[in-house]
């Protein structure tokens, strides 16, 4: 239990930082990720995401007065879902940043480490409520 607390601590932590780091300075994520520069509308959109990540990650943090799955299931889908597209750019565009991979691989690696916790919420496959 202490693992899967932490895992969703990290989690959360690390979505906050890069959601902060969009909202200040969308250019380096974008040149490290894609290996191009936000330009026109892509500035707002990137900083619009980041803020997003932001609230993700200060919802996604674990409390002592809550024992809700809900930021866990939060985290899980956003993980997967980026580690797919992060997966389709590399393979289906050429937009290929130094970090593509590794990020993509280590949103992978989060959702896995974040799948025992789910799969220990008592009631999704038995007709009880998911979240």
């Amino acid at each position: 239990m202490m693992f899967q607390r932490s895992v969703v601590t990290v989690a959360a932590w690390l979505e906050f930082l890069v959601g902060a780091f969009l909202v200040v300075s969308p250019s380096l994520p974008c040149g490290l990720l894609f290996a191009a520069k936000p330009e026109g509308i892509d500035v707002p959109l990137a900083r619009f995401a980041g803020l997003g990540l932001l609230a993700l990650g200060i919802a996604c943090l674990p409390s002592r007065t809550t024992g809700s799955r809900r930021g866990v299931a939060g985290l899980f889908v956003f993980n997967v879902g980026v580690a797919i597209l992060l997966a389709w750019v590399g393979f289906a565009t050429t937009f290929h940043g130094i970090l593509l991979w590794p990020a993509a691989v280590l949103h992978a690696a989060i959702a896995a480490a974040l799948m025992p916790q789910l799969l220990a919420t008592r009631g999704w496959w038995d007709g009880g409520s998911f979240l």
